[in-house]
């Protein structure tokens, strides 16, 4: 791939993460607020697990509410090196 081609990168929810998602949407935790978090993360960001997917871990506070504890598992794929699709499939929040 030379320089002037930039891969088309999306993400979509899959397995049980949309329901997951919409258990949080109290904490503040939308599918919209999921997907630029993965979109916008940076490799230092991502924890790498044995199997070869990801794990985001952040922390999120909406308001005046105590923060809570955001992990988003992730796989990558790629398809013909021109076009990388984010699969979410899980999102665990713990309360801190």
């Amino acid at each position: 791939m030379n320089n002037r081609e930039v891969p088309f990168e999306y993400v979509r929810l899959a397995g049980k993460a949309p329901i997951q998602v919409s258990q949080h949407e109290k904490d503040g935790i939308s599918e919209e607020y999921i997907k630029r978090r993965v979109l916008y993360s940076s490799t230092k960001e991502r924890g790498y697990l044995p199997d070869g997917s990801f794990k985001l871990i952040f922390k999120f506070r909406k308001g005046h509410r105590k923060p809570i504890l955001v992990e988003i598992f992730v796989r990558e794929k790629t398809h013909n090196n021109l076009i990388r699709e984010f699969i979410v499939y899980g999102v665990h929040v713990t309360k801190v």
